[in-house]
């Protein structure tokens, strides 16, 4: 929910309830938080520029192999679902569900993994650009420690 919808909801419950005193000041923006001297928000690093993005044409060429790729990506995902669904409903503890969990967030890190390997060769194959990602984040082995404080830490892959 963004802040400026916040702020309409909050006005509308406060005359909603007869408080329409109070409606002015609720009906203030809420300041946004500085930004810091390079332009980020305080806290965080600048990100570098994004490599261009691709032309209509570009875009054009590699739509079909593209779909293909993502279709298949779906179905990937949707039999890990799946196979997740089915060994959660058989967990007899606490520990199988663990195990099932585990199992299953590892295979859809897999498959996020397959999926960036694949549009890269794809990209590779028609010439053009490739966005360098960053490491997946939290799982040891690939790129950065497991914990917070090293970047967004929910394992999906970022172009930088």
């Amino acid at each position: 929910m963004t802040l400026p919808s916040l702020s309409l909801r909050r006005l509308t419950l406060t005359l909603a309830l007869g408080l329409v005193a109070a409606a002015p000041a609720l009906a203030q923006p809420v300041a946004a938080p500085v930004p810091a001297p390079g332009g980020a928000p305080t806290g965080q690093v600048p990100r570098k520029p994004r490599p261009e993005r691709l032309t209509p044409e570009q875009r054009q060429k590699i739509f079909p192999e593209q779909r293909s790729l993502v279709v298949r990506d779906h179905q990937a995902r949707i039999a890990i679902l799946e196979k997740g669904r089915r060994c959660l409903a058989a967990a007899a503890n606490s520990d199988a569900l663990s195990d099932c969990m585990r199992q299953e967030r590892d295979a859809i890190q897999t498959q996020r993994l397959q999926h960036m390997t694949n549009m890269r060769d794809l990209l590779q194959r028609n010439g053009l650009p490739v966005p360098q990602w960053r490491p997946l984040q939290g799982k040891p082995g690939m790129g950065m420690p497991r914990g917070a404080g090293h970047g967004g830490g929910n394992g999906t892959p970022q172009a930088i």
